[in-house]
Formats: C-alpha cells, structure tokens, sequence
C-alpha cells in the first residue's frame, strides 16, 4: 500500500488532516475564556492595529508603539483571517489552530525522514513531537488544545524549514539561514533558540563532519546576514521603538521588574535546577543510550556526539546571557531587558532528544530485518494507545498518564478526556459589557476583559508585562500605582485613586459597599464608579 515515497506522504497528511480537523471540530465553539492568557495578551494587539481608537487609557495599548515589535507575524496573521470571521478573534485562532495542527507533524515528519530515511520511524516521532512538555520557565514544547496555538507554538510548527535546507551546498545553507531569521518573527524568544541550534548544528558539521570548505569564516557571515534579512520586520519594530537608554529610576524599574517577573529568570542556577524533575529522564536516557549503543560505530557516534553537543551549548548559551548583560549595563550605565528572555531558549534543548530517540530506533532496527517488519504494527498500537490514554486506567503510568501522551489527540477522537478552561461567568459577563457599557470605558478587573469587551484595562499584572521592554516609564508608572492603591485602607480612598486613574468601572469577586452593583454572574460583580 505505501510503496512509494508519494503513498507515504498522503498517509501522513491524510493522518494529520484528521487530527487538524477533530481539533477544529473540537473548538467550533469556544469562548474567549478557553484561550491562554497569553494570547488574551495578543489578541487586543491585534485589535488595536484595526482600530486605533481602540484602549485610548489602556496599561499597554494607551500607544500602539508600546507594543508595535510584539510577534509581528503572529499579529498580522490574526488579523488576516480574522476578517475571513467577522472579526471574530476566538473562530480565526481555531482557523489558524487547524493549519498548524496539519503543518506540525508534517514537516516534522519530513525532516525527520530527511535524517533518518526510515518512514514508520519518522511519522511515529513527529506524532509524539507532538505531546505537551512542560519545561522551566513556564515554558511549553508541542501542540493542542485552542489555548496552545501562541506564537511559540505556531513557531515550533515552522521551525523544521530552515534545517530542511541543510546540504553540502552553500545556496541551500543560505537558504536555510534565511528561513531561520524569517520563522523568527512568529516568536523571537522561540526564534533565538532555533536560530542557535542552526548556527551550533553547522559548528557540529565543522567539528564532527569535518566539512571545512563549507563551513568557512566567509560562509558563516553570509549566514548571519541571511538570518538578519529574514528577522528584519521584527529588528525593525523592535529596535526602532525600544529604548536601552537610561532616562528613569533604574532602583524603581528594578522594582516594577521584581515585582512582575520572577527572580528565576534572573538566576541562571536557579533556572537550571527546573530541569532536575522525572520528566527530564524522557530527554536525557535517549541521548545517553544513543551515546552508549553507537560507540562503535562511527557514523552513529558522530551523530550521537552532535546531538549531545548541541543539547549542552542550548542550556549553557542562553544561562549565560545573564551574566553578560548584566556585565554590558555595569560597564556602560544601559539598561538592556532581554536576558530574562533569552534564558527561556533552554526549552529547544529537547530537540535533540527527538532525534536521539528515533536514531537510536534506526540503530536497533538496522541489527534485525525482522524487527523491521512490525514497525507497522508498533505505529498500529502507538496510534491505540493515543486514542485510550485519557481513560483513568491509566492515571498513574509515567508518560503514558501525562500531557506527553494525553494532549496529542483531541477530546473528540479519544476514549476518555481532559478537562477544558471554561469560564462562563467570564464569558458572559464579557458579552454584557460589550453590549452595555460605553466604547470608552476604563475597567479595573482582570486582563481578561481587554480583549472580550474592547475595552480598556488598567494596573493588570499580566498586561503589565506588554511594556517591561516597550515602555519602562509606563511599566514603573504601573508599579507605583498598583504599590499606592495597595497601601491605601478605606474604600473610598481606593475609588477615589481609581477616578485618578479615569477608571468608569470595576469587575471582581470582591464586595464594594459604596458602589452599586449594575451586572452580575454569580461571583463575579460589575460596579460603576460614579
């Protein structure tokens, strides 16, 4: 049946085609409450590039040039297909969701064939790539429900396209390049990390493969201006509206920062010893049984050496960043903010563990023709398993029992399934603001209602994170208000500080006794300030 290198293609997307499509059955009718928060932080970006009036005294969307560098790709693409929905941000992210569930696998699945060449290997691997890892950092690795579809993950679906291009032939190398720095705007944290595995890939070509005459000083700087072409939109945005200049308290930013980051991005160590957990065992045996089964050969211990090399540069690379800017900042009174993101590039460390697993696989194999023949079947029962790991049954099986498993197949296609985010009261209070309350309204209340309503949010701790690198006045500004209004005792001089603030209402859980309540769901309270 799957004799020729095009029957295998179409299993796979055919394969693929149907995971994309139960995912996109499964959330035909989510609500803004099923999304992360993360691209509950996105979403009002987006709105805001369609309508400036939009969030006039919003935290961050006050000016769009707060937040104008922020995942230029993953931005525009949800505007473009969100005029395919009406504007409807939460129907054009399951869209997106469907696209990439299919490219995903996909084109994991090809360049996994492209270094193993041995099919059955390849698609079970790109179908476990899948499953969700969490990592240090608050980090995640794979693909699932609606919530999962951030820029990150959109990021890690495309990532594949550059090491696609990898031969011995300095175009395609360049090529490469190009589609590493391209990919990168969908998530330049993400991005940086991959851009890293290209670039100490190609060291590990230099080094293990002893191809000298394609990696030369020369190449290697066209690489880097191919990779700086495909990141321009973001190197643009970016660095045109971001100031490393100190012209504000930097004892108060350092404070803001505190208060809104953990210190763990910030403490190399520290963040290093998040990855001292059971789960790591997944990454770390296939590595070390590679290492240790392919000692005598010598093709396999060079891709075995590689593969563990770019493992330890991926954790140690990005912890240093730390140090060396704090080092720029003492040295030359700047205030650069970026290591407490480029730490979290640690996470594209577990690539190589993937394709330690599926070399370690072809190894095996290639000592038994026999062993060959069942790889069918393996697929078979890999595919069973997928569709019963929801059920109780197997709660308390490492693995089998966890995300890694359990979140590659959607609730609809699966015996058992996981509980999903909904949170109605949110929801529906969402839609009675819309329809009720003014266009210009100020609301002190969660992030959530930034993009449910149209309105704007002030002092929210997530939104706060918008302007850490696009205004640091702004986000110190946001500290010494959240700081006050804390420090404050009675009620009255609470609202009296939010009329300052030109908030018109409020929406919480908690009681105000001098305020009328105008909505309610259940708990949760819409109150006006007058």
């Amino acid at each position: 049946m799957l004799n020729t290198f095009k029957h295998k293609v179409l299993f796979v997307c055919i394969i693929n085609l149907i995971i994309g499509f139960a995912y996109y059955l499964n959330y035909s009718d989510a609500t803004y409450s099923m999304l992360s928060s993360d691209i509950q932080n996105i979403i009002p970006v987006a709105q805001k590039f369609d309508n400036q009036e939009l969030f006039k005294n919003d935290l961050y969307l006050n000016s769009i040039d707060n937040v104008r560098y922020y995942t230029p790709f993953y931005v525009q693409s949800l505007r473009f297909v969100a005029k395919f929905t009406n504007q409807d941000y939460v129907k054009a992210l399951n869209v997106i969701g469907f696209i990439f569930h299919i490219l995903f696998s996909v084109l994991w699945f090809f360049l996994l064939y492209k270094f193993t060449d041995n099919f059955w290997v390849s698609l079970i691997i790109s179908i476990l790539i899948r499953g969700l890892i969490w990592l240090p950092g608050y980090e995640i690795w794979g693909i699932t429900g609606l919530w999962s579809i951030m820029p990150r993950t959109l990021y890690i679906a495309l990532m594949p396209l550059p090491f696609l291009f990898l031969s011995n032939k300095f175009r395609s190398l360049l090529l490469g390049a190009f589609f590493a720095g391209l990919i990168f705007n969908f998530h330049p944290i993400t991005g940086l990390g991959g851009i890293l595995l290209f670039c100490v890939l190609l060291l590990c070509i230099a080094v293990f493969y002893n191809e000298k005459a394609l990696v030369t000083v020369k190449n290697i700087f066209f690489v880097f201006i191919a990779i700086g072409i495909g990141m321009l939109p973001f190197i643009y945005s970016y660095f045109g509206k971001t100031e490393s200049s100190l012209t504000y308290d930097l004892q108060l930013y350092n404070n803001a920062f505190n208060e809104r980051i953990p210190l763990v991005f910030s403490e190399p160590i520290q963040f290093l010893k998040q990855w001292l957990q059971l789960k790591t065992l997944f990454f770390v045996l296939p590595l070390l049984g590679y290492l240790f089964v392919s000692r005598n050969d010598i093709e396999h211990f060079k891709k075995a050496k590689t593969l563990a090399l770019c493992t330890l540069l991926l954790i140690i690379i990005p912890s240093l960043s730390v140090y060396i800017e704090n080092f720029i900042n003492s040295t030359f009174g700047l205030n650069l903010r970026m290591s407490f993101q480029l730490i979290r590039m640690q996470k594209v460390a577990i690539v190589p563990s993937y394709f330690a697993i599926a070399f370690l696989l072809v190894f095996i194999l290639s000592k038994s023709q026999k062993l060959k023949t069942l790889l069918p079947y393996v697929f078979v029962f890999f595919i069973s398993l997928l569709v019963i790991c929801k059920a109780p049954m197997f709660n308390k099986i490492p693995f089998v029992g966890d995300d890694l498993m359990r979140c590659i197949l959607p609730n609809n296609i699966s015996v058992g399934s996981i509980d999903e985010k909904r949170l109605s009261d949110y929801d529906n209070m969402a839609e009675f603001v819309s329809k009720n309350i003014p266009a210009n309204a100020v609301i002190y209340g969660s992030h959530f209602f930034r993009g449910a309503t149209k309105r704007a949010v002030v002092l929210d701790s997530k939104g706060a994170s918008m302007i850490i690198e696009g205004n640091p006045i702004q986000f110190i500004k946001w500290y010494e208000d959240v700081i006050k209004l804390e420090e404050l005792t009675t009620e009255e001089d609470k609202i009296q500080f939010l009329k300052q603030l030109k908030v018109t209402h409020i929406i919480t859980t908690k009681t105000y006794e001098t305020l009328n309540v105008i909505h309610s769901e259940h708990a949760l309270k819409l109150y006006k300030i007058e």
